[in-house]
């Protein structure tokens, strides 16, 4: 019989717990290992979407780490493999959670947590609609592809814009959810 939603979640949040717990790099390596086999036949599209968002954050940190070790003399290649590895333990673990766990079923018997849930999921469209509007606008009005600079200033303005939108609208729709009084719990 497989778990229910809510178990899952759970199982999913004392993972996280233990995961944090463990400093042998050996034993996230088994972690790792048994959770790419036990995570079924789309193991490789799980991983992959597990570690796109936190490659290129890993290879800053992993090089400034190694740089620091290189400059002070000082072993590092224990901390590089712990924190690389919990890291990648993390994002599939949570990858695996949001591919099989529905969050709504999950969070059935706690009304305040699924309110906040509805602001969250609000915000996620909301800053991807705003990425696709900017790049679609940028795509639209240059004919040759933008220079890094170019590219950084865009990069730059989407943040603003996410960030004074995000703003705005959690605090419309904090308001819109307290006059209806789903937040005086």
């Amino acid at each position: 019989m497989p778990f229910s939603h809510p178990v899952r979640l759970v199982a999913y949040l004392a993972a996280v717990i233990a995961v944090t717990l463990i400093h042998d790099p050996r034993v996230l390596l088994l972690m790792l290992a048994g959770l790419l086999l036990s995570s079924g036949p789309s193991r490789l599209a799980l991983l992959l979407r597990a570690g796109r968002p936190v490659l290129w954050i890993l290879l800053l940190i992993s090089s400034g780490l190694l740089v620091m070790g290189w400059l002070t003399g000082q072993p590092v290649l224990h901390a590089l493999l712990l924190i690389n590895l919990r890291v990648l333990v993390l994002a599939l673990l949570t990858a695996w959670m949001l591919r099989d766990v529905d969050l709504d079923l999950a969070l059935v018997r706690v009304p305040q947590v699924r309110r906040w849930l509805v602001i969250v999921r609000a915000q996620v469209q909301l800053f991807r609609r705003l990425v696709q509007d900017y790049r679609c606008a940028q795509k639209s009005r240059t004919v040759v592809a933008p220079t890094l600079h170019q590219r950084y200033l865009g990069s730059a303005a989407i943040g603003l814009a996410a960030l004074d939108k995000g703003v705005h609208n959690a605090e419309m729709v904090t308001q819109a959810m307290r006059s209806r009084g789903a937040l005086h719990d």
